[in-house]
């Protein structure tokens, strides 16, 4: 193996030795983005900085030790590895690095070459946890502009993060403007925020779960199409019939997606009860890029107004340490298959509305 390690790979090295610090930081400059700190305190303030593949550590530190260290970053990034180094040979300290979390373990004086070929190993197996990890998401709307204004920033740090990202809009949006063109310009919005469009044609304004099956029959397509592992979707506390019709839909088609969540919609009524709170400080100026997408929409529709979607993300804020905020109901949030029993004809209610 040449280098292991992509030119992206980033490893956070934690010395406090001066001189050995240098020489490490000019051993491994080669293989990766090598940031050194000198201490455990130092290293955790670097820790949010960047999605680190590889934590090397000294146990010996100055303050908080490096047991400690690597058992606080494996609890904040799952998916890092993490070497360990010590001046002791001896079995008791190798174990008990291994039980702190670290992969691996090696005495001082360091010898190059296993330093080099365990730098790769660890890379290697970060970048394999964090392929696993990587979500598969779906966020359903039943018109074009929904997910964007429900969820855009959301999508956005899903992409950011490397997750798998698709939107499934179900219909054509033909009563809020001329379906050609909105179709193009949700192609757009997905493009920006790095996702996979699928888009149905389905009546607009007659979505229905009543209708032997069609839009049900749609979603558990595209279900089984990307097997996702988050979906979101829309609230039923809305007064827009499609918007709840779509989230009944996606729960009876959904019945096997671990984790379902609930977005806010220009229409949804305050009755909505969100749970979570995702600060989407970081994308929303991006977002509000891909609400521009909409350009047919933006003189017509005053719920597209900018300073009404920074401000309704503001109010969210008040809720999480964040300053912009996406509030979401939870479904269901798990690990396991999980399964839901809803009425699917449950009061269905014709609003002329988009």
């Amino acid at each position: 193996m040449n280098r292991a390690a992509d030119p992206a790979a980033t490893v956070l090295l934690v010395e406090d030795d001066d001189l050995l610090g240098e020489v490490l930081t000019a051993l491994l400059a080669p293989r990766a983005d090598v940031t050194w700190a000198q201490s455990a305190e130092e290293a955790l303030e670097k820790l949010p900085t960047a999605d680190w593949d590889l934590l090397i550590s000294d146990i010996e530190l100055p303050g908080m030790d490096g047991l400690d260290l690597v058992r606080i970053a494996r609890d904040r990034l799952p998916q890092i590895s993490a070497l360990m180094l010590s001046a002791h040979a001896d079995f008791d300290h190798a174990v008990a690095a291994i039980r702190a979390g670290a992969d691996d373990y090696l005495p001082k004086p360091v010898d190059r070459g296993a330093l080099l070929t365990k730098t790769d190993e660890l890379i290697a197996l970060a970048r394999t946890r964090k392929a696993a990890a990587r979500a598969v998401v779906l966020a359903i709307g039943a018109h074009p502009d929904d997910v964007e204004i429900g969820v855009g920033g959301i999508l956005l740090s899903h992409t950011a993060k490397g997750d798998q990202v698709n939107v499934l809009t179900l219909t054509g949006g033909e009563a809020g403007g001329e379906p050609g063109l909105r179709a193009q310009e949700a192609e757009n919005a997905a493009a920006l925020m790095g996702a996979r469009l699928f888009h149905t044609d389905l009546q607009d304004t007659s979505l229905s779960v009543s209708d032997g099956g069609v839009m049900i029959g749609a979603i558990s397509d595209v279900i089984a199409a990307i097997s996702p592992t988050v979906i979101y979707t829309h609230t039923l506390l809305d007064v827009h019939q499609d918007h709840r019709n779509v989230h009944r839909a996606t729960l009876v088609a959904a019945r096997g997606v671990p984790r379902i969540f609930c977005y806010q919609a220009p229409s949804t009524t305050v009755d909505f009860h969100p749970t979570r709170f995702i600060a989407i400080d970081d994308f929303m100026d991006a977002k509000l890029d891909v609400i521009r997408a909409y350009g047919s929409q933006a003189t017509t529709r005053g719920y597209l107004d900018e300073e009404l979607t920074r401000a309704t993300a503001r109010y969210w804020g008040r809720f999480t340490r964040g300053r912009y905020v996406e509030p979401l109901e939870v479904v269901r949030d798990s690990d396991a298959q999980g399964s839901v029993h809803i009425d699917p004809t449950a009061n269905e209610e014709h609003l002329d509305v988009d």
